[in-house]
């Protein structure tokens, strides 16, 4: 028996290893944003609101929703619905969503499309609204047409409609089609 003991040390610090090795390949899904597959609940043509002194900040409605067993983050996809105040309402559309609802947050990607009442046109890589802040920020290039003017940069920051845009980064504004 003493001849086999370190073999049997060996294969128990193995199967330590591999252990460990799966237990932690599971964040990597989580760190790319991607839902993961042991989300606890799954619903369809879900939506999902908050509001502020009774009236609605943001609506959103999705084809799919997974919400992760912490219970606080719901990942969407195929997501439209808008941002609002009392100063207008931008409807949006976007391939995917999360909301995390404690730090109460809401990031649309993939192709996000939005307009506004006003005739503002917005196209992006994603948005973010952060509810603590009540702003809607990209860090990516996108384009905002409005009145006949085309405003890209590489990130902006705006109150939830549009009303106010902070453009940073290669900012250029033009008269359409010029």
């Amino acid at each position: 028996m003493n001849k086999y003991r370190p073999y049997i040390v060996l294969a128990v610090i193995v199967a330590m290893a591999a252990g460990i090795y799966f237990l932690f390949q599971g964040d990597e899904a989580e760190q790319k944003g991607a839902a993961p597959d042991d989300a606890i609940v799954t619903f369809s043509n879900m939506d999902m609101r908050e509001e502020a002194k009774g009236q609605v900040v943001w609506y959103l409605k999705a084809a799919n929703v997974k919400i992760d067993a912490d219970k606080d983050t719901a990942h969407l996809k195929n997501v439209e619905g808008y941002f609002k105040n009392d100063q207008g309402e931008l409807t949006i559309k976007a391939d995917n969503g999360t909301v995390h609802r404690k730090d109460k947050t809401v990031t649309l990607t993939g192709t996000v499309h939005g307009t506004t009442k006003d005739g503002a046109v917005l196209d992006a890589d994603n948005l973010k609204y952060d509810g603590k802040t009540q702003i809607l920020s990209t860090d990516k290039q996108f384009t905002l047409v409005k009145d006949g003017k085309v405003l890209t940069a590489d990130t902006f920051t705006a109150d939830r409609v549009l009303q106010v845009v902070t453009a940073k980064g290669h900012a250029s504004l033009k008269e359409k089609g010029k």
